[in-house]
């Protein structure tokens, strides 16, 4: 099930308990200073109900959201270092930069090449991801990454989204990450993005295109009153680029993989067929394994769960 603009059903059941005192804390000032939270979220650039979900613990709030809550409430940076002390720690310090020009960019230029971007990741998919990882990264560990993963995906919300062009190596479509149900959902998770954000454009570049492809996957972020900004990971983390050379070079670069990249509608039919196949996978390795009488080990989300002998053990949950 894709989860629509607005609704926190994912986040829900993973924001903290400090997290949600955050919120409440959020409220009981906005109540104290007379102040509806329509008024709040007009001051602070979110809606509404971005604002009733923060204070009711739904969501754990964005940084650009709790420092406009320090500024209009004149609580100096209240918010924002309680919101930085219960965040700390949830994603390598190399990559704590770039979260932060995330949240804050008007665009987003991506080119993946092994993995799908963060934005447009799973909690499946990014709990398998960091769990695989050369890292080796213990499980509480990796449930705190995927937590914070999950929340990038607030930018969404904001009053005025961002603008999003994504460029997927196919390898990024044919790598089995997790499993093939986890990947059909995941694919299946990007195409119902496509559709429901109008921020977003997805490409993908085709082995067939192979030869116009670089072997670096690179993030352009442009910020508001800022100069923009290159993120590029490599085997010892993330780094970021602002000289002017260096970006004109990146730009150049994503314009031609973009020209090269098959077109949006045409990328959606590739997707599609690339998740069905995934799909097909995933049925066969169950029927596979029922047919040798042996357990059938979880296969992605929703998978039934067989033993040997035919006994039912029940669905297993996201």
């Amino acid at each position: 099930m894709v989860q629509r603009k607005g609704e926190g059903r994912n986040l829900s059941r993973q924001v903290p308990a400090a997290m949600r005192e955050l919120g409440e804390n959020i409220r009981q000032v906005r109540q104290a200073r007379g102040m509806r939270q329509k008024r709040l979220g007009e001051l602070t650039g979110y809606s509404e109900g971005y604002v009733s979900r923060t204070e009711a613990g739904i969501i754990t709030p964005s940084y650009k959201f709790v420092e406009g809550c320090d500024r209009v409430f004149g609580t100096g940076a209240l918010f924002a270092r309680q919101l930085k002390s219960l965040t700390e720690g949830e994603h390598p310090s190399w990559f704590g930069p770039y979260i932060d020009a995330e949240r804050e960019a008007a665009v987003v230029q991506d080119y993946s090449i092994a993995f799908i971007m963060g934005l447009l990741q799973t909690e499946a998919y990014a709990r398998a991801v960091l769990e695989q990882g050369m890292l080796l990264l213990p499980p509480v560990e990796v449930a705190a990454q995927t937590r914070s993963r999950m929340r990038r995906r607030e930018i969404w919300d904001r009053a005025t989204p961002p603008r999003v062009w994504v460029i997927l190596h196919e390898a990024c479509l044919r790598a089995e990450v997790g499993s093939p149900r986890i990947m059909a959902d995941q694919l299946g998770f990007v195409l119902a993005e496509m559709v429901l954000r109008p921020t977003l454009t997805v490409q993908v570049l085709p082995y067939s295109a192979a030869a116009t492809a670089t072997n670096t996957p690179f993030t352009i972020l442009e910020v508001p009153e800022t100069a923009p900004v290159l993120y590029v990971e490599g085997p010892q983390g993330g780094r970021s680029y602002d000289r002017v050379e260096e970006l004109r070079n990146a730009q150049r670069t994503i314009d031609h993989l973009r020209a090269c990249a098959l077109s949006p509608h045409d990328s959606a039919v590739f997707l599609s067929r690339v998740r069905d196949e995934h799909a097909r996978a995933a049925v066969d390795q169950v029927e596979l394994q029922r047919r040798h009488g042996r357990s059938v080990r979880r296969v992605g989300p929703g998978a039934r769960v067989r033993r040997g002998g035919g006994s039912r053990a029940g669905q297993q949950g996201r």
